[in-house]
């Protein structure tokens, strides 16, 4: 007998049922933490999952202490089993369920192993459920790592699934950024005449009929036309949608009327509205809106469209008759046709061989495939993405014939759901992911990429960039046809992307499912907790729109939530930082256009941060962030705390200063952040400062920055880091242009602009002679004594040279020869007092084309003179030549210069 009389089989018996009780606990808990997990996840969640491991096992001894043993077994096999998730990510098919089924499930447990080890630091749970969590956790994993290496014991090996890289060649043939397009060369002949011949007063021209016709193909191509935009003074677009935003949709052509950094989101629509409308008059303007599902969208926006007679035009697509009727101006709208069975097969074969040679015999199953999409474009090119990752033989060509059925044009989700299938496992979250994107929208492809990233959807590669390998996944899309270009750099590179309708309703629905995403109408009397009650799963992603957001507690519904994305806010009032505080496990946190009262979290997990706000918290303690963009109207003074987020890869804070002695003091005694690569857009008051920064960034590959107080920098020679490869100064906070106040050394640089600047000819000199120097923009640059001379062996990468002279002089231009021997480009504008461009220019083999906007009848002479030579000359029949001349508002005109005109 026990003391007090209790047998010591009741305490038996009682330990007992304690026990059975806990595993009770544990197992209900994690039944629930596992239906809510995603069935797709990102291959570079374990990376992220190691590092945080290995880091809270210092930093949380204590609290990890019962189970730290466990945890090392555990981070041992994660670590054994990193080369069969780095062959699952290079594999190019997913040919094997059984791989795919061991990557998930083991991705899953890392997310367990996430939960356990979050609440045994902050005490939320039983340590003895716990336990025996982590206890069949090391069980699960043992099984995993059996399967994988029976897998490899039946001679499935991982390798033989098509690891070769991708043929990236089909991003060429993108049909958004492509010069030619298959199809509708008559009617591109007769918008583009409508847009620069035709009348002298306002006009739109519409492009209607069903999805996937190529509305928007076709609109894009004249949008991107050389002589269309040559044409034009101003070029904006704005993509709308089913649900649109008036505001948005106005923000959005300011962005392209006036700057892509014009920020005005305290004004209203109406003042953006004529804010807008003041832009346009009395210019010659070109504006693109896309996918017009209503006529109140036309009412919305014709108010800043104003008419000053001078041959301004208006793109719009639209799948609705009447809408196009309703905007109807002069031309009538143009019902695109449907293709010809020759124009599918002819699209196709592009889109698969490209030029290259292909054997006879797949031409008639390819014929059969092509008649099969039901003359549609869009069942086209999916297609022609699935067949371009299979083996070009007739027996396979014929086995996706007989899948395919016989009228695939009439359910086009079925195509997408093969395209979809074969995507390899890495890829599927990157296309999943556009479903969290509002319909339309057009993305910045460094976004989508460090999105991406944050996620944990890319995985690391030894001796490779992680963005390199996010615009590897992007560019492998685009081949795919599942993603569309929208725009390039000088230097060719995609920077915006977008997904057609279709593809995009597919992704949204998926995604439901297979991400866990879940898209949420909130207002500002939505009660979070009420709006969520009625789900069965948690929402491990969030997309949220509307009206406003009432700042209740979200931390109760939103508890396992990794992402949230913030759509269309137009909150009166700022946000408070505190109502995430119980968003734990979040990593991704956009509200890129919502303003929030202060950056203040304490998120662990936190790796991607965009909003609005001029206050930056000594107190912020994201650790782990990784991507930071706050945009402020006012200066933002740093803390001493941003130098502790040693993570940092890409940080973007308007007005961003670094002003106080004391802060330099305690900055250069702080670690270095090595893994930082954007900065944008520091505003440096003395050459110390600037030294200061640029040598605690000692990997920054691109640098945009503004310079005030000149008289500091006393000529100093700025160290750049080793790497840099885009730099981008602005000289601010004078109403004198000023001669530029530091030498730039950067072997490494590619792209270099300039603004604002006092060029002597060192300086000039200097740049000069940067060996791997491929795009240089000079805007608002005075010369000394007005001339720019051009030295022997100067610029010997340059491909894109673009002079913007605005209000400074710049009269003599001389080039020797051998300067320039790689030019492609050059463009020239509001040079109104230069005389000529240099003949030398006409001898420039590489030489593509020649711009020239707003200068004078003298450069536009010489201009000519400089094609007439190459076309006549030389035989290079595709130099172009684009001319545009404003003596006056009332009197202007364009003039293009063509090989057919000779």
């Amino acid at each position: 007998m026990a003391p007090g009389g209790v047998h010591i089989t009741q305490v038996l018996d009682l330990s007992s049922n304690i026990q059975r009780l806990s595993i009770d606990i544990y197992l209900t808990i994690r039944k629930a933490f596992q239906s809510n997990l995603p069935r797709i996840h990102g291959l570079g969640y374990v990376d992220c999952h190691l590092n945080n491991l290995k880091k809270f096992q210092i930093l949380h001894s204590d609290s990890l202490a019962s189970v730290m043993d466990k945890l090392q077994s555990i981070q041992k096999e994660f670590e054994s089993l990193q080369p069969f998730l780095q062959a699952v990510a290079e594999a190019r098919h997913n040919d094997l369920d059984a791989i795919q089924h061991c990557a998930t499930q083991l991705i899953g447990k890392a997310h367990e192993v996430e939960y356990i080890v979050d609440a045994c630091i902050r005490e939320e749970a039983p340590v003895c459920c716990l336990e025996h969590w982590i206890l069949d956790i090391m069980e699960d994993i043992t099984l995993i790592r059996e399967e994988v290496a029976e897998i490899r014991e039946k001679k499935m090996d991982l390798v033989a699934l098509n690891t070769v890289p991708v043929n990236t060649s089909n991003l060429a043939r993108s049909p958004m950024m492509n010069e030619e397009i298959i199809g509708f060369e008559d009617e591109i002949e007769k918008l583009r005449d409508q847009l620069i011949k035709g009348t002298k007063g306002r006009d739109v021209i519409s492009v209607v009929g069903m999805p996937g016709l190529g509305k928007t193909t076709l609109a894009y191509r004249l949008y991107y036309d050389r002589l269309v935009s040559s044409h034009f003074n101003i070029r904006a677009q704005c993509c709308v949608s089913q649900v649109y935003s008036r505001k948005d949709l106005l923000i959005a052509i300011l962005r392209d009327a006036i700057s892509e950094n014009f920020e005005c989101r305290e004004k209203q629509a109406d003042e953006l509205a004529d804010l807008l409308r003041k832009t346009l008059f009395p210019e010659r303007y070109l504006i693109l809106v896309d996918d017009v599902w209503e006529t109140s969208v036309w009412d919305d926006l014709i108010g800043s469209f104003h008419d000053a007679n001078n041959g301004s035009r208006i793109i719009l697509t639209t799948r609705n008759h009447e809408v196009a009727m309703y905007t109807r101006f002069q031309s009538d709208p143009l019902p695109l046709r449907m293709f010809n069975n020759g124009e599918s097969w002819e699209l196709l074969r592009k889109k698969v061989f490209g030029e290259e040679s292909f054997s006879p015999l797949l031409t008639e199953i390819g014929q059969q495939i092509a008649k099969k999409c039901g003359q549609l474009p869009l069942s086209v090119v999916l297609v022609a993405g699935i067949l371009a990752e299979m083996e070009k033989k007739v027996e396979c060509w014929n086995q996706l014939a007989n899948n395919l059925g016989p009228h695939i044009h009439e359910d086009s989700r079925a195509v997408i759901e093969q395209s979809y299938q074969i995507l390899p496992y890495r890829l599927r979250p990157c296309f999943l992911y556009f479903g969290a994107l509002l319909e339309d929208s057009v993305i910045s492809v460094p976004k989508l990429t460090q999105l991406w990233i944050s996620e944990g959807f890319v995985k690391s590669c030894e001796g490779k960039n992680l963005e390199d390998i996010a615009e590897g996944y992007l560019e492998n899309l685009i081949g795919r046809n599942l993603v569309m270009g929208t725009k390039r750099s000088s230097r060719g590179k995609i920077k915006a992307c977008r997904i057609h309708d279709l593809l995009h309703d597919f992704c949204k629905e998926r995604a439901k499912d297979d991400m866990r995403l879940l898209w949420q109408k909130w207002d500002q009397n939505a009660n979070p907790s009420s709006r969520l009650s009625g789900h069965k799963q948690l929402a491990h992603r969030m997309c949220i729109y509307g009206e406003g957001y009432r700042a209740g507690d979200w931390s109760s519904c939103l508890s396992h939530v990794v992402s949230i994305i913030l759509h269309n806010n137009r909150l009166s009032v700022g946000l408070d930082s505190h109502i995430f505080h119980g968003v734990k496990f979040l990593k991704v946190l956009d509200m890129e256009f919502t303003r929030i009262n202060s950056f203040s979290f304490d998120l662990v997990y936190l790796r991607y941060f965009a909003a609005e706000t001029s206050r930056f918290s000594n107190k912020a303690g994201c650790r782990e962030l990784e991507t930071l963009k706050l945009k402020s109207l006012s200066e933002v003074s740093l803390p001493i705390t941003f130098w502790e987020m040693d993570k940092l890869r890409h940080v973007d804070i308007s007005n961003c200063s670094f002003t106080s002695e004391i802060a330099r003091e305690l900055i250069e005694n702080s670690k270095d952040l090595h893994d930082l690569q954007t900065l944008s857009t520091p505003c440096f008051s003395c050459a110390q400062e600037a030294e200061l920064i640029l040598r605690k960034t000692p990997n920054l590959l691109e640098l945009r920055c503004k310079v005030k107080g000149v008289d500091n920098f006393e000529c100093y020679v700025l160290n750049f880091p080793a790497r840099i490869e885009t730099l981008k100064i602005h000289l601010s906070y004078t109403r004198d242009t000023k001669t530029i106040p530091f030498c730039i050394s950067a072997p490494t640089l590619t792209n270099l602009t300039l603004k604002n600047f006092y060029l002597h000819c060192q300086h000039l000199s200097q740049i000069g002679s940067l060996q791997n120097l491929q795009v240089l923009s000079l805007k608002g640059i005075s010369f000394e004594t007005c001339k720019w001379e051009v030295r022997d062996d100067e610029f010997p990468q340059l491909k894109v040279l673009k002079l913007h002279s605005g209000k400074a002089h710049f009269e003599e231009w001389s080039v020797a020869d051998d300067a320039f021997p790689n030019l492609e480009h050059l463009v020239l504008r509001d040079c109104k007092f230069l005389k000529e461009i240099p003949s030398w220019f006409a001898e420039i083999s590489s030489l593509k084309s020649i711009e020239v906007r707003n200068c004078n009848e003298n450069v536009d002479k010489s201009a000519s003179d400089i094609r007439e030579t190459q076309v006549e000359d030389y035989q290079n029949s595709k130099f172009e030549v684009f001319i545009t001349r404003e003596n006056n508002k009332s009197d202007s005109g364009t003039y293009y210069l063509q090989p057919h005109m000779y």
